[in-house]
C-alpha cells in the first residue's frame, strides 16, 4: 500500500513538471511577443534544449514499450519538448534580420 502511494505521488510530481516549467517559459514568451525581438536569446542554446527534450521523449517511449509503464513520463517530456519548440519558433520568428547597407542594394 505504501509503495502504491509513493508511485502515485511520483506520477503526480512527474506530470506537474511541465506546468511548473511553464511558469518559466511564459515570461520569456510574453517578452518576445511584446518586444517583437529575440536578439538577446541564444538560438543555439535552445537548439541544444530541443535535442535534450527530444532525447527525453525517446527515453520515455522506450521505457513504456519495455516496461509497459511510464505514461506520466511521456506526457511530461512531450509537453516539455512542445514548450521548447514554441520557444525556438518564437525566437526564430522574432529574430531581427541584419539590415542591408545602402551599398549592397
Amino acid at each position: 500500500m505504501a509503495a502504491d502511494l509513493v508511485i502515485t505521488a511520483a506520477n503526480v510530481c512527474q506530470i506537474s513538471i511541465p506546468f511548473i516549467s511553464l511558469t518559466g517559459y511564459l515570461p520569456q514568451w510574453i517578452r518576445i511577443l511584446r518586444t517583437r525581438s529575440s536578439d538577446a536569446i541564444s538560438l543555439r542554446a535552445w537548439g541544444l534544449w530541443t535535442v535534450s527534450a527530444a532525447f527525453a521523449v525517446f527515453y520515455a517511449v522506450v521505457q513504456l514499450v519495455v516496461t509497459g509503464r511510464g505514461w506520466p513520463l511521456i506526457v511530461s517530456s512531450t509537453l516539455a519538448l512542445l514548450s521548447v519548440l514554441v520557444t525556438v519558433a518564437l525566437v526564430t520568428i522574432y529574430r531581427t534580420r541584419p539590415r542591408r547597407s545602402a551599398q549592397a542594394q
